[in-house]
């Protein structure tokens, strides 16, 4: 359990300071990376709010 959670810290260290460097050297790819991430989480928050609107509220069936 301890020396998953030291590799699990680690890991997320190493990560971060590997994106940092990342970050520094290519900054203009990074930022495009971010918008695209950013615009991918909006149109899937959009799409399980409209998803859970359905399946909530359904419509009435046509006669």
């Amino acid at each position: 359990m301890l020396k998953s959670l030291g590799i699990l810290i680690g890991g997320v260290f190493i990560g971060a300071v590997s994106v940092e460097i990342v970050s520094k050297k290519y900054p203009d790819a990074v930022d495009k990376l971010r918008a695209k991430a950013r615009r991918i989480t909006s149109e899937a928050k959009d799409a399980f709010k409209n998803g859970y609107k359905n399946a909530t509220h359904p419509k009435p069936a046509a006669a």
